[in-house]
């Protein structure tokens, strides 16, 4: 059910305030790769290592993760509109997915993007279905490393119904 005018335009911009960082999260290995801007991220614990991250429903990478049971988030450094830009809309799994991009592969195989400032490694630990447009991943970090200095690129959105 979409919310009212109204909801839009005050929880909206209320939810718009929250900063958000942005990340590239990609899954599967080889030829069957793809890559993402994910946008909805945060830490859930410390030992393990926990993070979340928030997926629409319908991304062509939700299956593969499943299937895999892996993801990597990389950093996107403040001011990379080329990654940002790249995957913003997302890139369907195939041999082109990453064609131009540097990237070399996880432990378990999936593409670290190696001009992003930093990537987490993730093993899936649980799907959340909230009942709702986004599934909720948990991923256990099991490996990750700063790549290069820099600050995060942030962002806050106009409005909480929308990217």
């Amino acid at each position: 059910m979409q919310p009212a005018d109204a909801t839009k335009n005050t929880i909206g911009k209320a939810l718009g305030r929250i900063p958000s960082g942005l990340f590239i999260l990609t899954a599967g290995t080889g030829d069957q790769a793809g890559a993402m801007l994910a946008s909805w991220v945060q830490q859930a614990g410390f030992q393990p290592p926990l993070l979340t991250v928030a997926i629409a429903a319908d991304r062509p990478l939700v299956p593969i993760i499943r299937q895999e049971g892996h993801f990597v988030l990389s950093v996107v450094a403040e001011h990379e509109m080329a990654l940002m830009k790249r995957f913003v809309r997302g890139v369907p799994p195939g041999p082109e997915a990453l064609a131009g991009v540097n990237h070399r592969p996880s432990g378990a195989g999936v593409p670290i993007l190696t001009d992003a400032l930093a990537y987490m490694e993730c093993r899936l630990k649980q799907i959340c279905d909230l009942e709702a447009d986004h599934l909720l991943m948990v991923g256990e970090v099991i490996d990750g490393a700063i790549l290069r200095e820099g600050a995060s690129f942030t962002h806050l959105r106009g409005n909480g119904f929308r990217y």
